[in-house]
């Protein structure tokens, strides 16, 4: 019997990509809850952290992004804009 919990190698992962504007709390500099349409989730993990600068398509980006696990297990991507000091929910994984 195949545990419904695992997903086999040959299943794809979705996203779906949103770029909406978010209020993030911050613990140690780190996202440790943000909410978004009106709903707030408790970050209980980082699981990874990088940044985009520079000339990226020539638009002068300067983003430090968070791949965040929320409560309940949703995979979500948010980013610093740092030229404009906004955060952004820009993917949920699937």
């Amino acid at each position: 019997m195949t545990d419904p919990n695992i997903r086999s190698t040959s299943e794809a992962l979705m996203t779906k990509r949103f770029d909406e504007e978010v209020r993030v709390e911050r613990d140690g500099g780190m996202p440790s809850g943000f909410e978004w349409r009106g709903r707030r989730y408790r970050v209980v993990d980082v699981i990874g952290r990088w940044r985009i600068e520079g000339r990226w398509w020539e638009d002068g980006r300067d983003r430090e992004y968070w791949r965040v696990e929320a409560r309940g297990g949703a995979v979500w991507d948010l980013y610093h804009d740092r030229q404009r000091d906004r955060w952004h929910m820009e993917r949920l994984w699937d």
